[in-house]
């Protein structure tokens, strides 16, 4: 048996044996593009080696046929494997029969040959030492087969070397593999076409070998069952969280739309620039200058960066995750960006809710002794003195009962702005009842506090043409607390509305 044979009954195997695994591995459309490919190589290559051992033409005829029982479907399968590379889908639909159809024809072309004599008009059987070679002449369907293969084989290595030049470095080598797996068998088929093939051998399933053992290492060492850089424009780009994708030295490599709606700046120019040359990555590689310069970066818990761009200010939560091949090295960064804008917001509105008395913006009662508890404190540090006043607007239930309850409500609002506006920004007011509010004084001994509400009381009734009643009390040294201080207040409010209300009493 010929050495040549031997070669291709091994390149068969191993074709076959690739089926078998990729069976086994992930049932998507490249998957299934692959095993249909490896299944008509693998039998185009026993066929073939059995076809050079032939010793007869009969023999041969059989050989032949044989292999055009795997030949016709190299094109679509190969097509639709470099397709399904990018897209999960595989070829669509409306494509499939379209492609199908010329190699339905040239498998019926083949095997009906004897009656129409278009694929080829001759066979001859000729004996070279210890091998055979059929010597055909070819008719105009062989060509329209080899220019429909060429066509499709050429279509499929272009879309690799896009892959290759697009992928990232840890997709690179297995699309390296995949593309140098092409290139064999087509090279070698070209050459066969030229007529500079030895003695018109055809030298196809020889570079078949050569793409099974690359195949091999893409499918076992580069994983190309596990990774693929599938579908990026239907999920890169279809996913709201931007991702940016940095090498080794932090240099932008990749980035989807969301990222690039996100970061001024970012775009296609982008590419192979630090993210720090652009004004929002600075910001986001100072928050992350640990985890970037790190030698071996672990996934961090997320950090909040404030970004102003065309839409204002946006709020993101931050990942920096590391991509490692399967050895652990690693081979690329992704930076994550969760837009948190509306979260943010919502949550210092809950924040704002729960400190706040919702008709009047004010403080509420629990933060108001908050503020109070911590304001004690330091007037009893410092030795400064820290007054307290309760106001009241008079009469606010004839308000409500004579106007209704909205005449009340914007009575009470009128009171609160008047409060804000006149008094001292260190001042803290909050309402802490119905139509009671309560002004903290740092700094102001009670003297100086009844002078500034009684002040604030005639501004009100000349600009409201409403009452107040006032009680104010100075914080005491032998009972440093609110509820002393709530209280004394409280007796002066009541005293100021048995004096015959719209007054201030301080002392």
């Amino acid at each position: 048996m010929p050495a040549a044979s031997i070669f291709l009954f091994v390149s068969a195997a191993i074709c076959a044996a690739l089926a078998v695994y990729g069976h086994f591995q992930r049932r998507d459309a490249f998957t299934r593009y692959f095993i249909g490919l490896m299944a008509a190589s693998g039998l185009y290559a026993l066929a073939y080696g059995a076809e050079i051992a032939s010793t007869s033409l009969e023999q041969m005829k059989l050989m032949l046929r044989i292999e055009y029982l795997g030949i016709p479907f190299l094109s679509i399968t190969w097509l639709g494997m470099a397709w399904a590379y990018f897209d999960p889908k595989g070829l669509p639909k409306r494509y499939r029969l379209g492609l199908l159809l010329p190699c339905l024809a040239t498998l019926v072309a083949f095997q009906t040959n004897d009656a129409h004599r278009l694929f080829y008009t001759s066979l001859d059987f000729v004996r070279l030492d210890d091998w055979s070679v059929a010597v055909a002449v070819k008719g105009p369907l062989y060509w329209l087969h080899i220019a429909y293969l060429n066509l499709c084989i050429a279509a499929g290595i272009l879309l690799f070397i896009r892959a290759w030049r697009q992928s990232m470095r840890i997709y690179r080598s297995q699309a390296l593999c995949v593309l140098l797996g092409s290139f064999f068998p087509w090279g070698f088929h070209l050459l066969y076409l030229a007529g500079l093939s030895p003695h018109g051998i055809d030298l196809s399933p020889f570079g078949l070998a050569a793409s099974g053992v690359l195949f091999a290492i893409a499918s076992f060492r580069h994983g190309i069952f596990d990774i693929l850089p599938v579908a990026r424009d239907l999920v890169f780009d279809g996913i709201s969280e931007g991702v940016i994708v940095l090498n080794e030295q932090n240099q932008i490599s990749d980035f989807n739309r969301a990222a690039a709606s996100y970061i001024d700046g970012l775009s296609a120019t982008s590419v192979g620039r630090r993210l720090e040359d652009l004004p929002a990555g600075r910001v986001i590689a100072a928050k992350l200058a640990s985890q970037l310069t790190a030698t071996q970066p672990s996934a961090n818990p997320g950090i909040e960066v404030s970004m102003t761009g065309e839409g204002g200010e946006r709020v993101f939560e931050v990942r920096l995750t590391p991509l490692l091949d399967r050895t652990g090295i690693l081979q690329c960064k992704a930076l994550l960006l969760l837009d948190v804008t509306e979260k943010r917001r919502l949550l210092e509105q809950l924040e704002l809710q729960a400190h706040t008395d919702p008709l009047t913006g004010l403080l509420n009662r629990r933060q108001l002794e908050a503020e109070a508890g911590r304001m004690i404190l330091l007037a009893g540090r410092t030795a400064t003195p820290l007054s307290l006043a309760v106001v009241d607007l008079d009469k606010f239930k004839t308000i409500n009962d004579t106007q209704g309850h909205h005449a009340g409500d914007k009575a009470l609002r009128l009171v609160a702005t008047l409060l804000v506006e006149r008094l001292r920004n260190t001042d803290i007011v909050g309402r802490i009842g119905g139509d009671e509010f309560v002004v903290l004084l740092p700094g102001t001994a009670v003297a100086a506090a009844t002078t500034l509400m009684d002040e604030l009381r005639e501004t009100f009734q000349a600009e409201g043409n409403l009452t107040l009643s006032i009680g104010v009390a100075e914080l005491a040294t032998d009972q440093p607390d609110l509820t002393a201080l709530l209280d004394a207040a409280d007796e002066r409010l009541y005293e100021a509305k048995r004096g015959g209300r719209n007054r201030v009493v301080g002392h």
